[in-house]
């Protein structure tokens, strides 16, 4: 039987580094749908932050 990757990954071994990837991971991919989450310290799960200063939005130029 194959080893899984977090067997197989130097990325994933190390604990704490799996868990801020993660966290990263779901964060940017929720920001670009437009959904804005954080990490809550205390609980450990993400939550939806209105509190967020979203980046502004790319301005369209003229080619």
């Amino acid at each position: 039987m194959k080893k899984s990757l977090l067997e197989t990954n130097p990325y994933l071994k190390d604990t704490k580094k799996r868990e801020e990837a993660m966290a990263r991971n779901i964060e940017t991919s929720s920001a670009i749908e437009g959904i804005w989450v954080k990490r809550d310290p205390k609980a450990g799960c993400f939550v939806h932050s209105n509190d967020i200063n979203s980046l502004p939005k790319a301005k369209r130029t003229a080619r």
